[in-house]
């Protein structure tokens, strides 16, 4: 038996991969079981995704499993644990380490294994089989080839883009722009709820909250250029977090001593747990003593802050990012109000993280059963409370408006974004056509307009191409006014689509996800789960036969500023429900 592993940017046609024949290929990536069916009977091999190894959130209850092991054990002198803080962050990884745990179930003992060229999951696979796997190609990974491949990115972002980007990659703690920041610091007079944010959609989130009590002060720090609003509320100040940082000098001594705890923990850990063990060998760990770097130096600028600024509680949107995690932290072990309101409609990394608010703000009955099924939060602590004024762009037009495709940066967890837009765009844009529709691209931030629009070029014809509008750089809020339905894979989007009586449709046998997202939707009547691209077909049938959800209470129940205001400015207590 021979089992190729197909790395995520590279095809089973190219020539070191279709020199052999082979029994089973693995893509690394994913793509629909259709563009599957497609390959193996072309290559007379059974192909599958790694991805479809993994049951409804099985995954993620094993990461939750592995990193409880090491809970508790790398603590700085503040208490903060770094192993919960900074591991988390390779969940998409070990999700991938327990999915090749399920394929050595599908390769025989002594069978040959080759993988197109080298990735984490293939170093990963070496340990579990014990066995070297053989490389077809080796990547060039010298300085020319490093130069090239950033130029090539380069060309597809903004001057503003870039320079972002070579400030969260040379300058993470802010040894130069804590310089060029200092002067910014709020120095507030009157208390104020922090809010921590990297991201755009997080400021957005946090914002809606901060509107629903125009009377108190926010602090709106932001740990990235593209957080900032291009529109402040009034009551509403901001600063960048680089205003607050300390000389390197500060976290010196913590960062030497923290870097020793890990080793020690390393060191410790390895004889004790056999897949600990083999995710080291595989190097799944290697960023972890410069992170504890930054991360000390983080937070340490979040201590400053909190400690000169007259913050009563912080507000956080996103504590899976240890930027904006750490003050919910912070907060939570310093007596001040630590609430939590994710930025999307669910959140699924409560399967595997640990929860430090004190109180929990979700939009609705959905939020909250899925809340509870992902993670043993106290039901006490969960509080419905939707921003009010998230809803104020109106309905969509459902006369005139496009067909409009939300569409996702695929790449970042390892989907055939080519594969994936060749599978739904001829569909989509013949049922927009056969309707009398326009169609639209809506872009998520994270994805390259000139990259995107190359790949729409490849695909339709020159008259149909023409006729797609891709849309970039606005939030979703904006195109939702134009929309006669939505569609996409997996995200939030299909709420706020709700919310506005927009016929709303799920791309079901693309969910690689694992994290339940689809199905939760489905049950709540958000939006209708389609099996198969033929489907896609049949959407003008099915707007037409569409029927709006009676009452939006059980997905945005919206807040009691009464409520917000004693879990964010009042004295901290564990807060009931209404």
């Amino acid at each position: 038996m021979k089992v190729l592993l197909l790395h995520p940017e590279d095809s089973p046609w190219d020539d070191a991969c279709c020199r052999s024949r082979w029994d089973l290929i693995v893509d690394l990536g994913f793509a629909s079981s259709y563009t599957y069916e497609e390959w193996s009977r072309r290559s007379g091999a059974r192909v599958l995704s790694i991805y479809q190894l993994d049951g409804q959130t099985d995954g993620y209850r094993w990461v939750s499993q592995f990193l409880e092991r090491g809970r508790g054990r790398l603590l700085d002198r503040m208490g903060l644990d770094w192993w919960e803080i900074l591991g988390v962050l390779s969940y998409h990884d070990l999700r991938g380490f327990y999915l090749l745990q399920q394929l050595r179930r599908e390769i025989a003992s002594g069978c040959e294994v080759v993988a197109s060229r080298q990735h984490l999951f293939t170093r990963l696979l070496e340990q579990v089989l014990d066995r070297p796997v053989r490389y077809l190609k080796i990547d060039g990974r010298g300085p020319t080839h490093t130069v090239a491949r950033m130029l090539r990115s380069a060309r597809k972002l903004r001057p503003a883009q870039i320079a972002e980007i070579a400030f969260d990659k040379w300058d993470m703690d802010y040894r130069v722009r804590r310089h060029l920041t200092t002067h910014k610091r709020a120095k507030l007079t009157g208390p104020a709820v922090l809010l921590p944010s990297a991201y755009s959609n997080v400021t957005r989130s946090v914002l809606a909250y901060a509107a629903q009590l125009p009377h108190r002060r926010f602090l709106l720090a932001t740990t990235r250029r593209s957080a900032v609003p291009a529109r402040v509320p009034d009551n509403v100040t901001v600063v960048p977090l680089s205003a607050y940082a300390a000389p390197s000098s500060a976290t010196h001594e913590q960062t030497v001593e923290l870097r020793n705890a890990w080793e020690e923990f390393r060191r410790t850990m390895l004889p004790e747990v056999d897949e600990f063990l083999m995710a080291a060998n595989a190097g799944l760990w290697g960023y972890f003593p410069a992170h504890l770097e930054h991360g000390l130096r983080l937070r340490e600028a979040w201590k400053r802050l909190l400690e000169s600024e007259p913050v009563k509680g912080v507000l956080c949107g996103d504590d899976l990012n240890y930027h904006t995690r750490l003050p919910l932290i912070l907060a939570h072990g310093s007596g001040l109000n630590a609430a939590y309101c994710s930025h999307g409609a669910l959140d699924g990394g409560f399967l595997f993280k640990i929860p430090f608010a004190d109180s929990y703000l979700v939009k609705g009955e959905m939020e909250r059963d899925y809340l509870q099924r992902a993670s043993a939060i106290e039901p006490e602590k969960i509080c419905p409370g939707a921003p009010g004024n998230n809803m104020a762009a109106g309905q969509g037009d459902h006369r005139s408006g496009a067909l409009v495709f939300f569409s996702q940066p695929y790449e970042v967890e390892g989907g055939r974004a080519d594969e994936i837009y060749r599978e739904l765009l001829p569909r989509l844009w013949r049922a927009a056509h056969r309707s009398g529709r326009k169609m639209i691209v809506k872009l998520h931030p994270f994805e390259s307009k000139q990259a995107r629009k190359a790949l729409v070029a490849s695909i339709l014809s020159e008259v149909a191409h023409d006729q797609v509008e891709i849309v970039s750089g606005v939030p979703p809020e904006e195109i939702m006014s134009r929309t006669w339905c939505g569609i996409t894979v997996d995200s939030s989007v299909a709420v706020e689509c709700a919310l506005r009586q927009i016929p709303f449709f799920l791309c079901g046998w693309l969910d690689f996800m694992g994290l339940g997202y689809l199905q939760q939707f489905a049950r709540f009547g958000v939006a209708q789960v389609l099996n198969s691209p033929e489907s896609i077909d049949q959407i003008p049938e099915m707007v037409a036969g569409h029927r709006s959800l009676q009452s939006t209470d059980r997905i945005w129940h919206e807040a009691d500023p009464a409520q917000l205001d004693e879990i964010m400015f009042g004295t901290r207590q564990v807060l009931h429900a209404a």
